[in-house]
């Protein structure tokens, strides 16, 4: 499937859904997208996510960090038999040069122990898969 400048790919082997942004977006792409993830997730019952951010560049907004805690972190909260799991895979010089605090990125990274989902930042696909596949 692709849509808004995302591929989100099935991986019954892992069992993972891979969503990799193809180009630059906007915003209301951005939003658009995750709610995509979400849907495929619903639709395959599949809780573990890799989303690969690393084609595009980091969008980072205060109202862009308000969407992702208000309205898109509470809708995965008891979804599924398990937690959402969520790595984020992005570039090794992004990691390098640190992410602004409304990144989408720095914010997802943020432990939440208090919610039913959990996420992570990653430079190596390899290491986010092994992450996915922990079992809760």
């Amino acid at each position: 499937m692709q849509d808004f400048g995302l591929e989100i790919t099935p991986r019954p082997d892992l069992p993972a859904i891979v969503a990799r942004w193809q180009r630059e977006i906007t915003e209301s792409e951005l939003q658009h997208g995750y709610l995509g993830i979400l849907a495929a997730g619903d639709a395959l019952g599949c809780w573990r996510w890799l989303l690969d951010l690393r084609r595009r560049d980091e969008l980072a907004s205060p109202a862009l960090a308000a969407w992702v805690n208000a309205e898109f972190f509470p809708r995965l909260r008891h979804r599924y038999a398990a937690p959402v799991r969520i790595a984020f895979l992005i570039s090794p010089l992004r990691a390098a040069t640190g992410q602004s605090a409304s990144s989408v990125a720095a914010i997802s990274a943020t432990p939440r122990p208090e919610q039913d989902f959990q996420t992570a930042l990653f430079t190596d696909e390899a290491t986010a898969y092994r992450w996915l596949a922990i079992d809760p």
